[in-house]
């Protein structure tokens, strides 16, 4: 039911946290995994880790293994880089913008070029990985984007403003492309996951406070927003989703 056999699929941030538990799970299910971050060891101790895809057929992508690609997502033209390299040797059947930076500090306190720096991760990367594989999934005539939002995309919170605004902006982004492309075969969806135990939320329930807020009473795992992800990515009428991963926080 969940099966990504011969699917190539690309996540960014797919070095570490929920990224990395995606591109696991996605590899677990078949698809041949390529991952994009800033971190050329990080990349290949990642890539070594996932399960080697099991081929499908003598023309199988998933064949052909998992790869890295080194480069800022913030950078369009480093996107479009990626992308002829990629047009060149198959297909691109989904596409998870995962990648992502926090922030932790009052907006009047927040320094210009964080501000720019988490718009240009976040928002921009998103943006940039989304307009470079739309026209080769058009010629494909299917694919399917998974977009990581937040919950504070849609709750807010305290010392995290312009982090919510770059999420917020991934949702209007997500739901845009949802009415543009789907026509053309092109799935898009939206995660949205609570407090998850990564890199990015280490230290901060050591008291147990935050999960005394989530009705779940605990923090997510990376691997269940994964699971999460392979529905998206494999259920052919997932179209538009705006899906919470979060231990209920949204209903309090």
């Amino acid at each position: 039911m969940f099966s990504l056999a011969n699917k190539h699929c690309i996540i960014t941030g797919g070095s570490r946290g929920i990224g990395l538990a995606i591109a696991q799970l996605f590899a677990s299910a078949g698809a041949s995994c390529t991952l994009i971050g800033r971190d050329t060891a990080r990349l290949s101790a990642a890539a070594k880790s996932l399960p080697l895809p099991l081929p499908h057929g003598t023309e199988s992508a998933a064949a052909q293994g998992h790869k890295t690609h080194a480069f800022d997502v913030a950078s369009g033209e480093r996107w479009e880089e990626f992308v002829r390299d990629v047009v060149k040797s198959g297909r691109i059947d989904v596409l998870v913008n995962a990648a992502g930076i926090s922030q932790n500090s009052f907006l009047f306190k927040t320094r210009r070029q964080d501000v720019e720096k988490l718009i240009d991760t976040n928002l921009k990367g998103a943006i940039w990985g989304c307009q470079t594989v739309i026209p080769k999934m058009m010629k494909q005539k299917s694919g399917c984007i998974v977009n990581v939002s937040s919950l504070l995309a849609t709750h807010g919170g305290r010392g995290a403003s312009v982090y919510a605004a770059t999420k917020a902006g991934i949702v209007g982004l997500t739901r845009s492309l949802a009415w543009e492309v789907g026509r053309f075969g092109i799935r898009a969806n939206v995660l949205l996951p609570g407090y998850i135990q990564t890199d990015m939320t280490r230290g901060t329930d050591d008291k147990g406070e935050l999960s005394a807020l989530i009705p779940l009473g605990r923090l997510g795992l990376a691997e269940e927003v994964a699971q999460a992800a392979v529905f998206l990515a494999t259920n052919s009428y997932a179209h538009n989703c705006v899906l919470n991963i979060d231990g209920g926080l949204s209903a309090t």
